[in-house]
């Protein structure tokens, strides 16, 4: 078993699922819920939570609320809240140096597919690469050129497959419809990403539970719910208890 293997399989070991916070958003600006984000991670670090997803100044500032659970680290970066436009290519940031040294577990980097995706596909290839050559498990997020296509079946069945060949070791997906054929073709674990704040999360949970994803890694649906812990724990029961 090499590096990767051993680390990506680290990443599901509890029970062979993944449950983590996503907390990166605040990259662009602004969110509700993360004005104080070692406050929600210590709200949190005791629930049933496999890891937690940041931007690596928020891995610096809550390096100790972050020891009891699993550190994702954000890479990749666009732009801010106030940008005229959509950039077609996340440029990755953090070297694998940093997130080795910071003790990343795993790193998520977007992908960004259709339009003149070239520039996209060929940076998340080689910085799959470069994080691979230190035994670092990639996690790919499956963006469209065209933000408002994010969610349909097109988008991310084309790239998750996409990301997949081209050695990211987990996708992290949103929900379409025909999500089973999203995964069905996908030769490596899908964790759900949450999307939009919504009523419907547990439906779409157990959904794509059915549909045969590995995990969750959601945002806004956890940090700007006040009843966190007892939505976590609702959450965790649909991963795990399918």
């Amino acid at each position: 078993m090499n590096g990767i293997k051993r680390n990506t399989e680290r990443l599901f070991s509890h029970g062979g699922k993944l449950f983590a916070m996503a907390m990166d958003l605040p990259q662009v600006g602004l969110v509700d819920g993360l004005t104080d984000p070692r406050a929600v991670i210590r709200s949190c670090k005791d629930s049933k939570l496999d890891a937690f997803l940041t931007n690596v100044g928020v891995a610096h500032l809550a390096e100790e609320e972050l020891l009891k659970k699993k550190l994702i680290l954000r890479t990749s970066s666009g732009g801010t809240n106030l940008a005229t436009e959509f950039t077609g290519v996340q440029k990755n940031h953090v070297s694998p140096e940093t997130a080795l040294a910071m003790g990343a577990d795993a790193v998520v980097m977007m992908m960004v597919i259709g339009g003149a995706d070239y520039a996209s596909i060929q940076d998340a290839a080689a910085a799959i690469d470069a994080y691979h050559r230190l035994s670092i498990p990639v996690v790919v997020e499956i963006l469209a050129a065209d933000y408002e296509k994010t969610q349909t079946f097109d988008i991310q069945a084309n790239g998750a497959r996409v990301a997949a060949e081209l050695g990211a070791d987990v996708v992290k997906a949103f929900y379409t419809e025909n999500f089973d054929t999203v995964v069905a073709n996908c030769p490596v674990p899908i964790i759900l990403a949450g999307g939009p704040k919504g009523s419907d999360i547990f439906d779409t949970a157990a959904a794509a539970v059915k549909a045969g994803v590995k995990g969750f890694c959601f945002g806004r649906n956890l940090f700007q719910s006040e009843d966190k812990l007892e939505r976590i724990a609702r959450l965790d029961r649909i991963l795990r208890e399918a």
